[in-house]
C-alpha cells in the first residue's frame, strides 16, 4: 500500500491529507455511523455519498448551496471535469473550497480527456498554428478527445487554476474508450492491434501522471471508464487487469494508479455481475479493484439506461395546478389564429412563425412518444427551450414598427401559453412515469429489508450500490438542496445485507416485456 505525503505539523492542508480525513469522519460518526470508507489504498476517508458535479455550475445559486449545504453535512468527496459546463463545474468547486476551515478534509476528483467548448477553440487555435495536441481523437464534430501526456499536462495547470488548488487530490482519465469508440465508427478493425496501442497510449498517460505526482500537482490517479464494466468480447471494452499492468509498467509496484469511475445502478450491474478482467477474465472490474487497492467511485446511479433510453431512478411528484392538455392546445391555437390575423411582416418573419407553430405542434404531441420524465427534461432544455428563444428574437427583431406595441403585447400572452402547453406535456409524461416508479418499487421490494420498503426510490437504489461490496463512494448529482438531503440520508443506514440479491431481482426481470418504468 502506498501512503499518502503528510503535513507538517501546523502547516494549512494543501490537499486532502488522512489525518483530516479521519478527524471528519470521527466528527459526523453519530449522525453517520455508517457513512465513511478508505478509498482503496490512498489511505483517504471518504463519504459513501460524493457530489457529483455533472451539470453543476458557477452561475445558479442552486448549485453553489447545495454543494455548500452537502459538505457542511459530512459528504468530503467532490467529483468534477475539465469540461463540465465548459469549466464552470470546477469553478464552483474552487470557489466553496475556498470558504472551507480545513481544506484537507475534502477530497477533490477531476478528470481530463474530453475536447469541448474551450478545449475543443484552444485544439482548433493549436492546429491552425502548426502545433496541435498529438494523439486527437476527433470522434465528432463538437466533441474531441485526448489523452496524450502534452494535452494531460496543459489540463491539469488549467484545472488547478480553476480549482484554485496547488495540489488535486485524484486525476483521472476522462472516458479513454472513445479511442475504441472512435475506430468503431470508422470501422478500424484488428482489435488486438487497437488493444495494443491504447495500452501504449494509457503506459504513456499514466507516465505522465507519476512526473505529476511527483512534482505535487496531484496525489492520486486513475481512470473513468464507462466501458470497464462490459462484457469482454465488446469492441470498446476496457480492461482493469489491462489498467493495472499499464500503471505498473509506467510507474512500478508503488504506482499511484488507485482510483477507478465507472456507472452502476440497479439496472446496468455489470460492476458485479459481469466477470470480463483479470486472469481469463474471470473477475468483475470490482472484485480486481478491490484485490489491487483502488477505490471505486460509482456515476450514474440513478440514471439507467434501459432499452436504449434513459430511465431516472427517483420517485416523482405531481405537480398541483397544471392545466389540462385540451385547454393549453386551445390557447396556442388561437393565439395563432390572432397571429395570422394581426400581423405581417418579411419572409423570415413567417418562416420563424411557421417554426414556432410546428414546434408548439410536436410540444403537444411529445407524451405520445416520450416515455420517461427525465427524457422529457432533456428534449425540454436541448431542443424545446432553445428554439423558443431563437424564434423569439427572430420574430422580435423583424416586427413592424407600427405594431410593435401589439406584438410585444402578443408574444407576452404566447410565451405564458406555450410555456403552460409545455408543462402540461411533462405533466402527462410524470403521469405515465409515475405508475412505472410504482412498478420499480413492487419489483425490488422483496430484495430489501422491511424497513426499507417504504423509502424513496432513489434512496434505494442509492443504498444498493452504496452497500455493494468494492464500491468505495457512490457519485449523486445533487444540484438541489432536497436532493442533498435526500441521497444523504443513506449515510445512517447499515449496509444492505445482500445488494447481489437486488441486481439479481432486476436482471432476472423478462427483459421481453415492458421496462418496469412502462406500463405494459
Amino acid at each position: 500500500m502506498v501512503s499518502s505525503p503528510t503535513m507538517r505539523q501546523g502547516a494549512p492542508a494543501r490537499h486532502a491529507t488522512p489525518e483530516a480525513t479521519s478527524l471528519l469522519a470521527a466528527r459526523h460518526a453519530a449522525q453517520l455511523q455508517h457513512g465513511y470508507t478508505r478509498l482503496g489504498g490512498t489511505d483517504l476517508t471518504v463519504s459513501r455519498v460524493g457530489f457529483g458535479c455533472y451539470r453543476v455550475d458557477d452561475e445558479t445559486d442552486d448549485h453553489r448551496r447545495s454543494l455548500t449545504q452537502a459538505l457542511q453535512a459530512g459528504c468530503n468527496l467532490i467529483d468534477t471535469s475539465t469540461n463540465y459546463a465548459d469549466g464552470g463545474s470546477e469553478r464552483l468547486v474552487g470557489e466553496v473550497l475556498q470558504g472551507l476551515p480545513d481544506r484537507g478534509a475534502v477530497v477533490v476528483v477531476s478528470k481530463i480527456g474530453y475536447v469541448q467548448g474551450e478545449n475543443l477553440r484552444l485544439a482548433m487555435d493549436r492546429e491552425r498554428q502548426g502545433a496541435p495536441f498529438p494523439e486527437m481523437v476527433k470522434y465528432m464534430d463538437g466533441c474531441w478527445h485526448c489523452i496524450h501526456p502534452e494535452f494531460l499536462a496543459d489540463q491539469i495547470d488549467r484545472s488547478l487554476a480553476r480549482l484554485r488548488l496547488d495540489t488535486l487530490d485524484v486525476c483521472l482519465l476522462h472516458n479513454p474508450e472513445y479511442f475504441f469508440s472512435d475506430a468503431k465508427r470508422r470501422h478500424r478493425g484488428d482489435l488486438e492491434g487497437l488493444r495494443r496501442e491504447f495500452d501504449r497510449r494509457l503506459r504513456e498517460a499514466f507516465a505522465f501522471f507519476e512526473t505529476a505526482v511527483r512534482a505535487g500537482k496531484i496525489l492520486w490517479y486513475g481512470v473513468s471508464s464507462n466501458t470497464a464494466t462490459a462484457p469482454p468480447h465488446d469492441p470498446e471494452a476496457t480492461s482493469v487487469s489491462r489498467m493495472m499492468d499499464a500503471a505498473e509498467a509506467a510507474g512500478g509496484r508503488d504506482h499511484r494508479f488507485r482510483v477507478l469511475q465507472v456507472p452502476m445502478n440497479l439496472f446496468e450491474s455489470g460492476g458485479v455481475l459481469v466477470r470480463n478482467t483479470g486472469p481469463g477474465d474471470g473477475l468483475t472490474a470490482l472484485e480486481l479493484a478491490a484485490a489491487s487497492g483502488v477505490g471505486v467511485l460509482i456515476n450514474r446511479p440513478l440514471n439507467a439506461f434501459v432499452a436504449h433510453r434513459l430511465l431516472r431512478l427517483a420517485d416523482l411528484v405531481k405537480t398541483p395546478g397544471i392545466p389540462a392538455p385540451a385547454a393549453c392546445w386551445k390557447a396556442v391555437r388561437d393565439l395563432e389564429v390572432e397571429y395570422r390575423s394581426r400581423f405581417s411582416g418579411p419572409q423570415v418573419a413567417t418562416q420563424a412563425a411557421e417554426r414556432l407553430f410546428d414546434l408548439a405542434d410536436q410540444i403537444a404531441q411529445a407524451p405520445d412518444h416520450v416515455e420517461d420524465l427525465e427524457h422529457w427534461r432533456q428534449i425540454e432544455a436541448m431542443h424545446v427551450r432553445p428554439q423558443l428563444r431563437a424564434l423569439g428574437h427572430t420574430l422580435a427583431a423583424t416586427a413592424v414598427p407600427e405594431t410593435r406595441a401589439a406584438w410585444d403585447d402578443w408574444w407576452g400572452r404566447a410565451g405564458a401559453a406555450i410555456d403552460r402547453l409545455i408543462l402540461s406535456a411533462g405533466d402527462q409524461v410524470s403521469s405515465r412515469s409515475r405508475k412505472g416508479r410504482a412498478a420499480l418499487h413492487a419489483l425490488i421490494d422483496p430484495s430489501l429489508p422491511p424497513d426499507r420498503r417504504s423509502e424513496s426510490l432513489s434512496r434505494k437504489a442509492i443504498w444498493t450500490v452504496a452497500s455493494t461490496p468494492g464500491v468505495s463512494t457512490v457519485l449523486v448529482g445533487m444540484r438541489r438542496e432536497a436532493y442533498v438531503s435526500d441521497a444523504l440520508g443513506v449515510l445512517s443506514w447499515p449496509p444492505h445485507p445482500d445488494p447481489i440479491a437486488v441486481y439479481r431481482q432486476v436482471e432476472s426481470h423478462d427483459r421481453s416485456q415492458a421496462p418496469p418504468d412502462r406500463p405494459a
